[in-house]
């Protein structure tokens, strides 16, 4: 898989989750639906924009890597 098409199938994750958090909060919408957003939906969402942006400078660095802008070395590092 390329990492671009990692990062379609994390967004299209992330959205799912947010889609079926949105139908959830229809019916449930006391404290514990509070507490549960903020000590875990909200960091896992957090989370996945993280690893987003990390994948993205990957890719990057792979399509430089692949177009000769990044020498690549010939010996493995230590």
């Amino acid at each position: 898989m390329s990492v671009s098409a990692g990062i379609g199938e994390l967004r299209d994750g992330a959205k799912q989750l947010r889609l079926q958090w949105g139908e959830v909060q229809g019916a449930w919408q006391d404290e514990n639906a509070r507490r549960f957003f903020e000590n875990h939906m909200a960091p896992l969402l957090a989370r996945l924009r993280t690893v987003e942006l990390a994948m993205s400078q990957i890719g990057s660095a792979v399509q430089k890597s692949r177009s000769g802008e990044i020498p690549q070395s010939s010996s493995p590092a230590a």
